[in-house]
């Protein structure tokens, strides 16, 4: 299966053409996990965003005295991109839970289709905008339902 079958039903490559899609994941990695691996660790600096091509994550926060289950990805589910709005210091533990692959997407490589291909790179930015926003309004959702408990 080639790559771009892997990825094209991620929300980043939304109205993204098949040859522009190659052209982005042509230069990426992709990293092998077990479960209970490491994926990323809240607190380093790094400036990859990640795209889980197959397999199950759990992310959590630890907040000085124990870790707070936040959510699970699972194939398809972008993670890390705050990096791409300078927020380098990764937020969150991400932890393997079931065998995974990750294609990673290196911060120079996301930035440089502003000169290679303005449309590309515009329609990433959309849709990594439309990713942020849909995970702000959910968290709302959910401290709205947090306020109306206590």
């Amino acid at each position: 299966m080639s790559m771009v079958s892997l990825v094209k039903g991620c929300s980043l490559f939304y109205e993204i053409y098949d040859t522009e899609i190659e052209n982005i994941v042509k230069h990426c990695l992709v990293a092998s996990y077990e479960p209970d691996d490491l994926i990323i660790k809240q607190g380093d600096v790094s400036t990859d965003i990640c795209i889980m091509l197959s397999g199950v994550a759990d992310i959590s926060v630890f907040d000085g005295n124990e870790n707070h289950h936040i959510t699970t990805i699972k194939s398809g589910d972008i993670f890390g991109e705050l990096v791409l709005i300078n927020e380098t210091e990764r937020t969150a533990n991400i932890i393997c839970k079931k065998s995974a692959d990750v294609l990673i997407i290196k911060y120079e490589d996301f930035y440089s289709f502003y000169h290679k291909n303005p449309k590309v790179f515009s329609l990433l930015v959309l849709n990594i905008t439309r990713l942020v926003t849909k995970r702000l309004k959910n968290m709302n959702l959910a401290l709205q339902g947090l306020k109306k408990v206590s």
